[in-house]
């Protein structure tokens, strides 16, 4: 997806001027600038304001918020390896350079030199690299699945002096980097100094242990905003706008008024609002690489295995799958349910029309493991057909009086506000063709718990996501022990595949491998394709020249200290 800025009707806009609210002195200058330079002089305002929903789980402990919750704090943390704005990944970051070491389970990493703290925490080392890992494990609450999953990926940290580590692997595998970079935002990098000295867990009323960032946190109130200050003279990139805020906002209708009375500068908005946007002199601009895409997720088909405590498995062994009588284990319903949804309806309506055909979860044509026949076969196999989706749940033993009940779980994602109505048109479509779909909001929290303990037995919701193959097919597809999210379809057959892949480092093998278990998804219906999405950001043009952002990691607004004043 190419980098586009668009206006429309451009009118006349006041300066938004707001006023620095008790913010404290600048933090201490980092090393030598990099690649960022100086700011630009003279911002229109102080502080830049980026309003959106807010996520659905905050916290100033990493461990409890990564992937989609994650993007508050990347403007005060950085990761051992970095996204570029136009989406290269795995560029240097904290780490300047690093390689395999030479029995296949080892990397040895090259730290930069001279990067500060926040908040006079001293030097960025090795050392903090250790406690930024080990400090995940000390976590009391439940924490995502990609935190263990890439915890137990490593063995030991072998420290050969302040700027250069060896990470040791149990075994091979080929989801470390990423994992540890800020595509995942799954460790980012913390003081030791700091995080020793507070003697506990931080709680969302203070101050979340230093980083190294562009930006400093200042201020934070929860379900409100979070305010930072900009580190001078940052050693990677130093911001244009003196100050930053995440504005969280619930409403849709707010974040629109918001942004044309000038109190917020950047704004996330429901694709059909967009326009109304453009009409008003306000432009949109794109993230520059294709990666956030939105999927429906298969909630009760549980390989009857117990691979977290929190699992409530079937207890009579001889049972392979722990609802063995749900409806979603028969692929002519998870089929009929795929052909009953007019995706081209949904795309208008919630997309604009800008939505590209997601043909299979996580593969795109330029991914490895791309098989054309997905995007052929596709109409034949997925495509809207109600009178091919009745006649398939009739095949399945199903009926007007005995319709399969699937429930459709409704909750909102703050980088795209249109999920929740795009869920309720399929939750519509499905009825049409004989489904019972009940629809149940439930917040992130009871979520998160009835997906630990395998309580979802029939059930659907729609995911936003810009996670890459490896991390999403762990999160969303898999049982394998001490790997697994369980909160997806799962098949024996898919995990074995699956478990070759991480262990594979050869890319050629890799992607055969990717193509098998690619196809064994697409013939199982494993999941509910949709759309590639364009990730878009509504900006006040008075204020905000351009922002490049990549749009593929996961809380879509990142990279905020590229943010381009006017």
């Amino acid at each position: 997806m190419q980098h586009v800025v668009r206006s429309f009707g451009l009118a006349t806009l006041g300066l938004a001027v707001l006023t620095a609210l008790g913010c404290s002195a600048p933090a201490p200058a980092g090393a030598p600038v990099a690649d960022g330079g100086a700011a630009s002089t003279g911002p229109r305002v102080q502080r830049l304001v980026l309003g959106l929903n807010p996520p659905t789980t905050e916290s100033n402990r990493p461990s409890l918020v990564v992937s989609t919750n994650a993007y508050p704090g990347m403007p005060m943390w950085e990761d051992l390896f970095g996204v570029s704005p136009e989406g290269k990944e795995l560029v240097p970051q904290l780490a300047k350079a690093w390689a395999l070491e030479t029995d296949g389970t080892s990397y040895r990493i090259q730290l930069q030199k001279g990067i500060q703290f926040h908040n006079t925490m001293g030097e960025f080392t090795a050392d903090d690299v250790v406690f930024s890992f080990n400090d995940m494990k000390t976590e009391t609450e439940p924490v995502a699945p990609a935190v263990p999953r890439t915890l137990n990926i490593i063995k030991s940290f072998e420290v050969v002096n302040p700027y250069e580590l060896v990470i040791h692997m149990n075994q091979p595998d080929a989801g470390l980097l990423t994992s540890i970079s800020q595509a995942e935002n799954i460790v980012p990098m913390r003081s030791k100094k700091d995080g020793e000295a507070r003697g506990h867990l931080v709680t969302l009323q203070e101050q979340p242990v230093a980083g190294t960032g562009p930006y400093t946190s200042v201020d934070h109130q929860q379900a409100q905003y979070w305010r930072f200050r900009r580190v001078e003279n940052h050693w990677r990139k130093t911001a244009d706008f003196p100050e930053f805020e995440w504005r969280f906002i619930k409403e849709n209708s707010t974040i629109f008024a918001a942004l044309l009375t000038h109190e917020i500068h950047v704004a996330a908005l429901p694709p059909d609002m967009v326009p109304g946007a453009e009409q008003k002199g306000f432009k949109t601009i794109q993230g520059k690489a294709p990666g956030l895409h939105v999927y429906g997720t298969i909630r009760g088909v549980y390989l009857n295995k117990k691979i977290q405590a929190t699992n409530q498995v079937n207890p009579d062994p001889n049972q392979k799958y722990v609802y063995p009588n749900s409806p979603l284990m028969d692929v002519r319903v998870r089929k009929a349910l795929n052909k009953a949804i007019n995706r081209e309806s949904l795309n208008k309506a919630f997309l604009r029309g800008e939505g590209d055909p997601l043909y299979n979860e996580f593969f795109h044509a330029a991914r490895p493991g791309w098989n054309p026949d997905w995007q052929k076969n596709f109409k034949d196999a997925y495509g809207y057909d109600p009178e091919a989706a009745k006649k398939l749940l009739a095949e399945a033993g199903y009926s007007p009086t005995n319709k399969p009940k699937v429930g459709m779980v409704l909750r909102p994602y703050p980088y795209f506000p249109g999920l929740f109505d795009m869920e309720e048109a399929i939750a519509s479509d499905m009825r049409v063709v004989g489904f019972d779909v009940p629809l149940e909001q439930i917040d992130s929290a009871t979520i998160t718990k009835r997906d630990q303990s395998l309580d979802f037995q029939s059930h659907i919701y729609g995911i936003v996501t810009s996670v890459r193959p490896l991390a999403g097919v762990a999160t969303y597809f898999s049982a394998i022990q001490g790997v697994g999210g369980r909160i997806g379809y799962e098949s024996d057959e898919m995990d074995a595949i699956y478990a070759n892949i991480r262990r594979t480092l050869d890319t050629a093998k890799a992607a055969e491998l990717w193509r098998q278990w690619g196809d064994l998804a697409y013939n199982q219906y494993a999941s509910i394709p949709l759309f590639w999405m364009p990730s878009e950001a509504v900006v006040d043009p008075a204020v905000v020249a351009d922002y490049p952002f990549p749009g593929t990691i996961s809380g879509t607004y990142t990279h905020v200290e590229y943010i381009k004043a006017k």
